[in-house]
Order: structure tokens, then sequence, then C-alpha cells
């Protein structure tokens, strides 16, 4: 309860009130509170560091909201590695992509899959589970001034990959990408991220309904049953091979968003999916961290989608 209850005060804290050195705060905080270790790479360390992506993100923020990664480590060091990795774009403007209003109005919770992957992390360290727990956050503000990445630019990525920009408003899955290919590069058993990724996700599933992606069938087995059994639904998606094609870049290695309307977040997860080879299983969530109407027990506002379900995963698979 504590731990949904952090979550979801992050996600409806005003993003005046919460910006990436906030974010960081509070997950040093989480770091403190159970004993874990925490480290951030900010600002233009990014790029001496090799996180070029969301340095290209958060760079034209203000200073105050300089970009980082946050990344927190609890547990023994020989169990079983489970790492999180938390989409934390503390406001989207859509960057020179601009969003219009409307679209922009609720954006304070773009950093919902951050808050999902900070709620699993107190939920798993609190229980104690015998893993070897890491949490990596993509911080940043998506923000527009001279500084702001452009459509057409070409970024490399921190696995060696350039990506070319296709639209601004696409930032969570650049920021996913240097968080993921950190994550990947120990080889843990199991990554999951969560992000506030596609529009189209909410066109096909609707608010209350995320969908899963993962090649791992008997991960999404237990995931989907331990969903249905804390009433926190994830819905699995294909990753179709086939619309990788639609990736395609002329004039880098792969473009990040689609070229046409269709398949927008099954795109997205493909994407996603190139900067994870060496970890044991992926999971991806595309949630929308947000209960528009009030449920018993479930507010309206902020919510940590996914969380309980893998939680409860969590705890069956690492028993205390």
């Amino acid at each position: 309860v504590a731990a949904v209850t952090l979550g979801r005060d992050l996600v409806n804290t005003p993003a005046n009130d919460l910006g990436p050195a906030e974010l960081e705060a509070a997950i040093r905080a989480l770091g403190q509170r159970h004993g874990a270790v925490v480290s951030a790479v900010v600002g233009d360390d990014l790029l001496a560091q090799n996180f070029p992506l969301v340095h290209a993100v958060g760079r034209a923020a203000a200073p105050h909201h300089a970009p980082r990664v946050v990344d927190l480590v609890w547990g023994a060091e020989d169990a079983p590695k489970v790492t999180l990795v938390g989409k934390g774009v503390t406001f989207d403007t859509g960057g020179l992509n601009i969003k219009p209003d409307a679209s922009m109005l609720l954006m304070k919770k773009d950093m919902g899959g951050a808050a999902a992957m900070i709620a699993l992390a107190d939920m798993v360290m609190g229980a104690k589970l015998p893993v070897r727990l890491r949490l990596i956050v993509g911080a940043v503000e998506n923000a527009i001034s001279g500084d702001a990445f452009r459509p057409g630019d070409v970024i490399p990525s921190r696995k060696g990959l350039n990506v070319e920009i296709g639209n601004t408003d696409a930032e969570g899955r650049l920021v996913l990408a240097d968080c993921l290919t950190l994550a990947d590069e120990e080889a843990p058993e199991l990554i999951v991220d969560a992000a506030t990724l596609t529009g189209a996700a909410r066109v096909a599933l609707g608010p209350d309904l995320p969908p899963l992606y993962t090649d791992d069938d008997a991960l999404a087995a237990d995931l989907l049953r331990h969903a249905a059994a804390e009433h926190d639904p994830l819905w699995r998606m294909p990753l179709w091979n086939p619309y990788d094609e639609l990736l395609a870049s002329k004039i880098a290695d792969v473009n990040h968003i689609s070229g046409g309307p269709f398949a927008g977040s099954v795109t997205a997860a493909l994407f996603l999916r190139r900067f994870v080879v060496r970890a044991r299983s992926w999971a991806h969530l595309d949630v929308f961290a947000w209960a528009p109407s009030p449920k018993p027990g479930r507010p309206e506002g902020g919510e940590v989608q996914g969380a309980r379900a893998l939680a409860a995963l969590l705890a069956e698979r690492y028993p205390a």
C-alpha cells in the first residue's frame, strides 16, 4: 500500500514540483530507506559516459531540470539479477513536434512508467526478496528551446546504433533505449521496462488495460495469471517481426518511429527490443499510468499499472 501510494503521489505531483532532480531525490530517498546504493549521471556527463539519446532528449530543458540516468542497486551481488527500467519524462511538451494543448494537459504523468517501477522496487525491497535488484530511470524533461533536438537529426545510441529522429514527441523510447542498453550489459535474468509510451496503446486497449510485450511465453503466461489475480490487468500484444521493416531509415541504422499510422505500440516495442540482446528475458509494459475515473481502492489520478502483478510474479519466482 505504501509503495502504491508513493508511485501515485509521484505521478500526481505537478511538473513544477517534480522535475528530473526531484525524481532522482525520490529514488535516493527510497534507496536510503532500504539500504540500496544510488548513483546518477547528470547533464553533460551523460555524453562523457555514453548516454547520448538521454542527453539529446533532455538537453533543451532549463539547467535545474538537467537530464539524468538514476541507477539504484540493492541485494546480494550473487543473487539472481532483476532489473527494472522506467521512463521518467517529468513533462512532455512534445519537443519541436509540439503537442496540441489537449494532449499536453496530463503530461505531468509522462513519468508514470518510472513511478510504477519505483513502486515495484519498493515492494521488492520491502519484501526482502532474494534478488539483486536494479532500478534504472531515465529522468528528463522534453522541453523546447534553441538547443532542442530536431526531426531528421541522427543521434548515436549507447548500443552503437545510429537513430534517425522521426518525431520529437516519441522521446520516451529514446530515453529507454540507452537505459535498456545499460541494463542489458550485465545480462540479467529479467529486464522489465514500463513507459507511458504510445497513444496507439490507448486507442487499441483503452486506459485500464496496458499492453504487455515479451518473446518469453512462460513469462507472459505467469505475468498474465498474476495480473488477473491482483486485479492489475495486462493484455499481451505481439512483437510482430514483419513490422520491423517499418522502422527502416535511409540515413541511419534505424528510425525510432514507423513511417505510417499503423501499429504504433507494436513498432515502439520492436524498436526497444533492438536494445536488449543479453538478458534472459525482457518484458515491456506500455502503460497509461492514470485512472480517468475513480473505482473502489483506485482513486482518479496517478496509477502504478503493472506494479502489483510484477510484484506477485517476482515473489512467486524468488520466494523470500
